[in-house]
């Protein structure tokens, strides 16, 4: 039985078109977009040499009219802050000239890159931002982390790893993103129709020596093997092009995460947040430990659904609206819904990349969003999704789920 439903899955002509869709998307990606993708760490010499001829110019304006001391209310020092911006400028473009990596990295980390704060990854991050000063403080020290990342570890620094365009790092933010819901919705689809399916059969079926529950159980363990062998097979083509074009980049590479403060005191009210670093290594490996968790509940989640509706474009219709149902009532303030607090729902833990890298917690600011409680959660509602699936199967009987079939 198990055999025959793995080859039905493979076989599936749904399943098939939807494969060949995500193959041509990575393949497009990998030697269309990527390539020619400008990155928040990207570097244009050219358009600082720019940069530098501007503020020679502003500085000669200043010698000009005498106004190379510091301000009288202020007290700051613009002629001299200018002056040394050129400098760091100057060498940072002959250092990246030069193929002198971690020399230019050294120099960057000085904050004289002017367009190396431009980063806005998606709607979410400066979305309402009650405190949008903060954000920019904390990209600013995300990226000198990852930058001393680079030098800490000994590791030769290439241009594509500081643009983060190799294979490791690439799959790295595509599960930070809101494109990590891709990896969801590839077990929502594959088993929309695990049981409708078969209701084109269902004199065979019915005549099958297994018992409704256990025949749902073989279904779904296949349905959860063969998304993870697809899943797999896809990351294995993606790093094998990137890695290719770009290289492989190393596990030892930093991955910036934020956590909550380690300080007991608050001030007026707002506790500031700290910043650490975990390898890529660890980042997977915490991915590893909860993406299965999210396929299987979204694989029992659509046998319900499936006893339920008998119509596979229902349960996928349902299920995906269920996917990206937080974005309905996201907010940078909210915390509860229904008086209830969001680190309690699922829905929460399904933008798994963010809930690792601590980027959840910071977004709505609710210390409770953390990778433990995410585990009990899905554990949690995994355990009620059992349990309604077996009351379910009993009350929806295989007669009963064939019997008004076309």
């Amino acid at each position: 039985m198990i055999v025959h439903e793995f080859k039905m899955m493979m076989k599936n002509k749904k399943n098939v078109l939807f494969i060949i869709a995500l193959v041509s998307l990575i393949l497009s990606y990998c030697f269309l977009i990527l390539p020619a993708k400008e990155t928040p760490d990207s570097f244009d010499p050219e358009a600082m040499k720019t940069e530098i001829k501007n503020l020679e110019a502003v500085s000669e304006g200043m010698i000009a009219r005498g106004g190379t001391g510091t301000g009288g209310y202020t007290g700051v020092a613009a002629y001299a802050n200018n002056v040394y911006a050129q400098k760091v400028q100057s060498r940072m473009i002959k250092a990246f000239e030069d193929d002198n990596l971690n020399r230019f990295i050294q120099l960057r980390m000085k904050g004289f890159d002017y367009d190396g704060q431009s980063v806005n990854r998606d709607w979410r991050l400066y979305a309402n931002a009650p405190y949008s000063y903060l954000d920019q403080s904390r990209e600013v020290s995300l990226k000198n982390l990852r930058y001393e990342g680079y030098l800490n570890e000994n590791i030769k620094v290439t241009y594509k790893m500081i643009e983060q365009k190799t294979a490791l790092q690439t799959v790295v933010n595509f599960l930070l993103g809101t494109t990590a819901f891709m990896v969801l919705f590839c077990a929502i689809y594959f088993s929309s129709d695990m049981l409708s399916k078969d209701r084109q059969h269902r004199t065979i079926l019915q005549g099958l020596p297994i018992g409704w529950y256990r025949l749902i159980n073989v279904k779904s363990m296949v349905a959860f093997f063969y998304t993870m062998l697809i899943l797999f097979g896809l990351l294995l083509l993606t790093v094998i092009i990137i890695g290719i074009q770009n290289g492989f980049g190393s596990f030892k590479l930093s991955v910036p995460i934020t956590i909550p403060s380690t300080q007991p005191d608050d001030y007026f009210g707002y506790r500031f947040s700290e910043y650490d670093t975990i390898s890529i290594a660890k980042f997977l490996l915490l991915a590893i430990g909860i993406i299965p968790i999210l396929i299987y509940l979204f694989i029992r989640l659509n046998a319900i659904l499936s006893l339920i509706f008998k119509n596979s474009w229902i349960v996928l219709m349902v299920s995906s609206l269920l996917l990206f149902s937080e974005r309905i009532y996201y907010s940078r303030t909210l915390t509860e819904l229904f008086g209830i607090e969001i680190s309690n729902m699922p829905q929460t833990y399904f933008d798994f990349g963010r809930i690792i890298s601590g980027e959840k917690y910071y977004l709505v600011t609710l210390e409770s969003i953390t990778y433990e409680k995410g585990i009990i959660v899905l554990l949690s509602t995994v355990l009620v999704l059992e349990v309604t699936l077996f009351v379910v199967s009993q009350i929806v009987s295989k007669r009963r789920f064939y019997r008004k079939a076309a």
